[in-house]
């Protein structure tokens, strides 16, 4: 059996981030908000939310926190270089998670989330981990296999520091190398020694606003049941081989 737990990175403010549209601290304060509650009010499993720019959400949170179903963790790790990018600030993120995370430390499997994302389907991919004794690392590869979307993964917890943070320093978004690079190489890393993998087997189902362009993201039925259909065509195909 695993012990799951939902991982939720954010910044709430980005201080002239580069590559970050969305700059206005009370409206992602209030996404991250309405993010963490949603996880929490619809799925069964602990929520990690860690954030980098010293903005405790804590006191929204109070009972969820009491009753170690929510570890919120915030520390200033926001003020490195920004020509290195968000992705950079990402991996800190990650890996102060990893060193600081009581709920982490219990937890043998991770689903990490952008954080002001609701995926309004999570609980297909907690039923399908359940179902999946064996699966250790979950991620769509895209590209050639240059780039994995960073939306939406799993993995064993030990992925973590035994992979992707050997990619830290290389994350640079100015040498166009970015987080996406770094999480589709670690992957590929643990594939190769053995990790067992999957495609995600359906298409997440996102609601929020992008940073980087500012967008809204929502999807009709409609057009969801379409891009999913194209989307397991694809699983399909990619596990014929």
């Amino acid at each position: 059996m695993k012990y799951p737990l939902i991982f939720l990175t954010g910044c709430v403010n980005p201080n002239g981030m580069a590559f970050t549209e969305l700059q206005n601290p009370t409206q992602r304060k209030q996404q991250y908000i309405d993010s963490i509650k949603f996880y929490l009010e619809n799925t069964h499993v602990p929520v990690l939310f860690v954030e980098n720019s010293g903005v405790d959400l804590s006191s929204d949170f109070t009972s969820y926190i009491t009753s170690n179903r929510l570890e919120i963790l915030t520390f200033e790790g926001n003020d490195y270089d920004k020509s290195l990018g968000k992705g950079y600030g990402e991996m800190l993120i990650i890996k102060y998670a990893v060193t600081n995370s009581t709920l982490l430390s219990k937890s043998d499997f991770l689903i990490k989330i952008t954080g002001r994302y609701q995926v309004t389907n999570i609980n297909y991919y907690l039923h399908d981990l359940d179902n999946s004794e064996h699966l250790e690392l979950f991620v769509d590869i895209l590209h050639s296999l240059t780039h994995a979307d960073s939306r939406l993964w799993g993995c064993k917890v030990s992925f973590i520091p035994g992979y992707l943070l050997k990619y830290e320093e290389s994350v640079n978004d100015a040498k166009m190398f970015i987080f996406e690079n770094a999480l589709c190489k670690a992957a590929l890393a643990a594939i190769i020694d053995g990790y067992k993998f999957s495609y995600l087997k359906q298409r997440p189902r996102y609601i929020g606003v992008s940073g980087t362009s500012n967008t809204i993201m929502k999807e009709t039925s409609i057009i969801w049941w379409l891009k999913n259909f194209k989307h397991k065509m694809r699983f399909k195909l990619m596990n014929s081989f």
